[in-house]
């Protein structure tokens, strides 16, 4: 059959075990899906916003600051599709604010690791002697760098969960401002202040969901490998 198809067979074995495949383990991000992030959800505990529902409408200005430091958070020069895209709506839904910043200096990067899941950035605006750090990284390591209460966490967690939920990669948006000359070694030695939630989506593949069905009707199990939430 195969080579009725010009398909030449180097190992007979191998196509002998392919045809006994009852479990695929298939990457997620670019494999599953495009690979093309986008927002499409920014929440405070006081606004939400959809930004594909919204359309055209001005973002509401009680939402401004997460989507203004989730921008500062990621790099100017992104090359992160997820970053890409929080630059793109930034660009978009803040334009003719106050809220972008230009003319700030880049002073610091905390990179995100496995002990924190989270990453900061320290800015020097030139107006003030203060330092402006803005940090974005998972909701539960953002929730832990701002110490929040048990019932602030719980509600703001129960939101992550429920977004993720529906297959959205979800990340926490946190401030500090910081007036010693020195900065700390740490993520955690700054007084963060919890901004709000980002939530984005990877469109899945046209040509996945009848490949999973083939996969399926043929009796093959597919498992999805990711490295985002489990909920998502």
């Amino acid at each position: 059959r195969l080579g009725r198809e010009k398909v030449l067979a180097r190992s007979i074995p191998a196509v002998e075990l392919l045809g006994a495949t009852t479990v695929l383990c298939v990457d997620k991000t670019g494999t599953l899906t495009t690979n093309r992030m986008a927002v499409r959800h920014l929440w405070t505990e006081d606004a939400q916003h959809d930004v594909v529902k919204a359309g055209a409408a001005p973002l509401d200005e009680a939402l401004h600051e997460v989507l203004e430091f989730a921008v500062l958070a990621s790099h100017r020069r992104a090359f992160d599709p997820m970053e890409t895209a929080i630059g793109h709506v930034g660009q978009r839904l803040l334009a003719k604010t106050e809220h972008l910043h230009s003319d700030w200096t880049l002073v610091e990067d905390y990179a995100l690791s496995g002990e924190m899941l989270a990453m900061s950035r320290v800015w020097q605006s030139p107006d003030r002697s203060e330092y402006m750090i803005a940090s974005k990284g998972a909701p539960e390591a953002i929730i832990d760098l701002c110490h929040l209460d048990v019932t602030r966490s719980e509600a703001i967690a129960a939101q992550a969960q429920q977004m993720a939920g529906e297959g959205l990669r979800v990340l926490g948006v946190a401030r500090a401002v910081f007036a010693a000359a020195t900065l700390p070694g740490k993520q955690h030695d700054f007084a963060f202040e919890f901004l709000g939630l980002v939530a984005l989506e990877d469109p899945v593949r046209e040509t996945v969901p009848p490949a999973i069905a083939e996969c399926r009707a043929a009796g093959i199990r597919v498992v999805m490998m990711t490295g985002d939430h489990p909920a998502t």
